[in-house]
């Protein structure tokens, strides 16, 4: 196994593909966090139709975060141990 560099992991780390996906979870995260705080004060109502969308929107754009950035991942290291 080679090693590999602080610098060239913090580079990797801050592509444009990886910063984006990385956005994509923070932003899930923040739509998930809303979408609970609005499901757990309303009852039925506007409010909490609102937080049952946010919830699965951020829960929605987690989930696509992380699966878009681990076959990334994937996809680079089997680009570097061709090479």
């Amino acid at each position: 196994m080679s090693r590999v560099s602080a610098r060239d992991a913090l580079r990797y780390a801050t592509e444009d593909d990886a910063v984006v996906l990385f956005g994509v979870i923070v932003g899930g995260w923040v739509l998930l966090t809303i979408g609970t705080f609005a499901l757990a004060g309303y009852g039925f109502g506007l409010m909490f139709a609102l937080g049952i969308v946010a919830s699965l929107a951020g829960a929605l754009a987690v989930f696509a975060g992380v699966v878009g950035l681990a076959y990334k991942l994937l996809v680079d290291s089997r680009r570097a141990a061709a090479e």
